[in-house]
């Protein structure tokens, strides 16, 4: 076997291999071999099929299986010894090899950049008090007792707090709708505005008709909508009251609390802790690691693998379409605010194409790996509730190249478990946060 090795880019790794003719024919031989183990044919014991017989009668799929070997496996054997790491496998798609023949091919594909990585020893995040506020838990424990909460159609007045109103809405900018903000039979429950709160846009249009009446109003169009040319216009809002519901909670009682599966009202509110806190934990964590990563981003700079960024590109600008898609948007003007959001769709993809990037780089420093088993696993996984076959997800997830990515986005996610892990964490408010000759005694 003949090889080079050329380096287009700091990001770009271009191979090129050639076999001779005896190597082709081994790289054959194998592959009949691999088919054969295990075959039954008749008048041939198992195990014993000869070569020729397998090549003969299973010609396509022996030299299918060859062309792998020589393109794929050997060619992964090749880097491996040569220190290179691909970014994501190569997939020979060309002409398959001919038994006995000569056989060569190029390729080329993304590999990591040097990047200069942190000491985790070094680092340190600030994460706040993950204990639950008064607040959040009197609303989790309401959330509980709306399980078996009554509701009461109320026809004589206006929406008051806590109301649970069936509404009509329209938004529009210079006569359009806009999709996210036209919606039928729309659900919503009034809440009461804490001092200092900002007031819900049809808060004030609601708040003020009866069952059956219409209102109009004006909100900003916030600074996250699909379309950034509609973004801080105002938009003009029509809002029909179809239904007002008041809701009842039943009362705090160890009854109540039976009726919800528990055995007592004590240990209701134990669970209601236990939830609120553990999602506290998750928020602050998601926090924490959030922090981290734009910390050490903002230290670095490093180009990035084109690959990784053309299919983040993709993913943003197919889950907008999506959105669109699901707010009723019609197709010309779905492809409108797409073109719009090109260039945001750019900026994300090429910060996410940054991150993914650090954290593979820290990866394959720390030995952090997802094997073969584990990536099944997930591709499993992904059929539970479905109703679907394993076996067409799995043929489906392979023959399209997305368990590269899956293994991949399993690899960042380890990646940025192992960063948090090994930074210190410093509570909100901790003496640690003030300058010593400031730490008075408590």
């Amino acid at each position: 076997m003949e090889y080079s090795i050329e380096k287009k880019s700091p990001t770009v790794v271009s191979v090129t291999l050639s076999y001779a003719a005896g190597e082709v024919k081994e790289a054959f031989d194998l592959a009949a071999r691999r088919i054969a183990k295990g075959m039954h044919l008749p008048g041939f014991r198992v195990g014993k099929i000869p070569v020729s017989v397998i090549k003969g009668r299973f010609s396509a799929r022996v030299a299918a299986d060859a062309t792998e070997i020589l393109a794929d496996d050997r060619l992964m054997e090749l880097l491996k010894k040569e220190g290179v790491r691909p970014l994501t496998p190569s997939q020979y798609r060309g002409t398959p090899a001919v038994d006995g023949q000569p056989f060569s091919f190029s390729t080329s594909f993304d590999t990591l950049p040097e990047i200069e990585l942190p000491d985790l020893e070094t680092l340190s995040v600030t994460v706040g008090d993950p204990s639950p506020g008064e607040e959040v838990l009197n609303l989790m424990l309401d959330q509980a007792l709306r399980r078996c909460a009554e509701l009461v159609e109320v026809t004589d007045r206006t929406p008051q707090d806590h109301d649970l109103l069936t509404v009509d809405v329209r938004g529009t900018v210079d006569g359009r709708s806009l999709p996210g903000m036209t919606s039928e039979d729309f659900r919503l429950q009034l809440l009461p505005v804490p001092p200092g709160g900002k007031v819900p846009e049809m808060d004030p249009i609601v708040r003020g008709l009866h069952v059956g009446e219409t209102g109009h109003g004006v909100m900003i169009c916030p600074d996250n909508y699909p379309d950034p040319t509609v973004r801080g216009r105002e938009v003009q809002l029509e809002v029909t009251l179809h239904r007002i519901q008041q809701e009842i909670l039943p009362p705090l009682t160890d009854e109540t609390a039976k009726k919800l599966g528990f055995s007592s009202f004590d240990a209701l509110k134990q669970e209601v802790w236990q939830q609120a806190f553990s999602a506290r934990m998750r928020q602050l964590q998601r926090d924490a690691k959030h922090q981290l990563m734009e910390a050490e981003l903002e230290k670095h700079d490093f180009p990035l693998p084109e690959g990784l960024v053309s299919r983040f590109y993709r993913e943003h600008q197919k889950e907008c379409e999506h959105y669109l898609r699901k707010q009723h948007a019609d197709e010309a003007t779905a492809r409108e605010m797409l073109e719009h959001m090109q260039g945001e769709s750019m900026a994300f993809a090429r910060k996410k194409a940054k991150g993914y990037t650090f954290l593979l780089a820290l990866a394959e420093r720390e030995g952090i790996q997802v094997s073969g088993k584990e990536a099944e696993d997930a591709v499993r996984a992904m059929t539970v509730g479905t109703g679907q076959k394993y076996e067409d997800i799995r043929k489906t997830v392979w023959e399209t190249g997305m368990i590269t990515a899956m293994q991949e986005r399993m690899i960042a996610d380890r990646a940025l478990e192992h960063l948090f892990a090994k930074a210190r964490k410093i509570m909100a408010g901790s003496t640690a946060l003030k300058p010593f000759s400031e730490v008075a005694k408590a």
